[in-house]
């Protein structure tokens, strides 16, 4: 293996979370951060943003650093190249979301339970608190649809999102990890418990990403702060968890970084020496 002048593996491509990693605690993104991520851009270092998020909650984010990579959007179960194409894809079929969807809204009416299918994101109720507070962060549009009539058309479901309070959002999880074991389930904030397929994971997106770039998993490198993000740091080569992440993600990653509110991300690409 190659190893830099000071004999530390140089990083060839960076993998990282969006929601309280790269953005601070009011949505937003500094300015050294950017021209990091720009100066990685420069000498060919791709800098793949991994959400959980829909792709029109990706693209805004990415126009802000002024990068053109892949993106990976529901935590694994879609990735678009860089001129937004599908490159992988993996959901659940619409009959099995849609009875999840109608177990949740009957046995879990305090929840609210939404629905993403590639560029939809589709809502019982675009009213709704829960909608509402999502929809200004991420700057995507819901559509107010009824999810059977939508499911009619036999689509690949990626995401069902489910908000509320943390001890309901809690015991849902428990709930449906007993009764849905073959999907990946995770909590992304103590309020959102998110639902995919279960070949869906940021792991593999990571290791998909890196064989397109040809670049060994052992030169990559991930920051993220919740447990839909330990897979992926458990798969980079150096992985980095933020001062604000779970004590349980800390204890996986490799490193850790400062939180999101103190350049976390910078401070962490700020160690590493990185060679295109």
């Amino acid at each position: 293996m190659y190893l830099g002048s000071n004999g530390v593996n140089p990083y060839k491509i960076v993998f990282c979370d969006i929601d309280g990693t790269l953005l601070d605690s009011k949505h937003r993104i500094s300015g050294a951060t950017r021209r990091k991520v720009q100066e990685l851009e420069r000498i060919g270092v791709p800098f793949i943003l991994v959400s959980a998020r829909m792709p029109s909650g990706i693209f805004p984010v990415q126009a802000e650093l002024c990068i053109k990579a892949p993106i990976v959007c529901y935590s694994g179960g879609l990735i678009l190249d860089g001129d937004h194409l599908p490159i992988m894809s993996a959901g659940i079929q619409s009959g099995t979301a849609l009875s999840i969807k109608e177990y949740i809204d009957s046995q879990w009416s305090e929840i609210c339970c939404s629905v993403y299918s590639c560029h939809d994101w589709i809502v019982d109720n675009a009213s709704n608190f829960w909608v509402v507070q999502e929809q200004a962060i991420t700057r995507s549009e819901p559509k107010e649809l009824l999810f059977a009539d939508y499911c009619a058309q036999d689509r690949q479901i990626h995401k069902l999102l489910c908000m509320g309070q943390p001890d309901t959002i809690y015991a849902l999880n428990d709930d449906l990890a007993s009764k849905y074991p073959d999907l990946a389930i995770y909590r992304s904030k103590d309020t959102y418990l998110e639902i995919m397929g279960g070949t869906a994971s940021k792991s593999k997106a990571v290791r998909a990403l890196c064989a397109r770039y040809d670049v060994p998993v052992e030169h990559s490198v991930s920051f993220g702060d919740n447990f839909n993000d330990v897979d992926m740091l458990q798969t980079t080569g150096m992985s980095y968890a933020m001062g604000n992440a779970h004590e349980q993600v800390k204890k996986i990653a490799k490193r850790v970084t400062l939180d999101n509110d103190q350049e976390g991300v910078l401070a962490g690409l700020n160690q590493l020496l990185f060679n295109a």
